[in-house]
């Protein structure tokens, strides 16, 4: 039996958006074709996260979980400005689509992060859609509600 290892890496912000090709991305704009968008705030990064966290709510989805990337890589002598992701969802949506296609866990509970740099906060994440139908085309409207509904938390949470 054969097996292979995986390396996991661990980026800031500045270090994978740049190979994304973004850094300073303007609202709402789309990474090289990616899927990722990311929108800066107009908030600090503490009222940030505390604006998503009530946009989230307000949109009928919860937090399901959390990492702080901030306290987790400050243990590695990393210290970043801010670095949090959410983990994003709804359980009775979340049965649907694992009725679906249980692949779907590779997705959901999506996730939305918040991070600084420079002085500024963005909130970013990979449109559901482009992860879902990437699954089954079964998932691609589901995952176009999702984009739709992640788009007015982000755009409730950086205003």
């Amino acid at each position: 039996m054969h097996t292979r290892r995986i390396k996991i890496l661990a980026f800031t912000a500045a270090t994978w958006l740049p190979l994304l090709g973004a850094v300073a991305i303007p609202n709402g704009a789309n990474a090289a074709g990616t899927g990722f968008i990311a929108v800066q705030s107009s908030h600090g990064y503490s009222a940030t996260v505390n604006a998503l966290q009530l946009a989230i709510k307000k949109n009928g989805l919860m937090v399901m979980g959390k990492v702080n990337q901030k306290a987790i890589l400050s243990m590695t002598g990393l210290h970043l400005e801010g670095g949090e992701s959410f983990l994003v969802g709804n359980p009775r949506v979340g049965k649907k689509l694992f009725g679906m296609s249980p692949a779907v866990a590779a997705v959901i509970p999506a996730r939305i992060s918040v991070w600084a740099e420079h002085g500024k906060t963005f909130i970013g994440y990979f449109r559901p859609s482009s992860l879902m139908d990437a699954i089954s085309n079964k998932l691609a409207k589901p995952g176009k509600m999702l984009d739709m509904k992640f788009h007015q938390i982000v755009e409730q949470a950086t205003k």
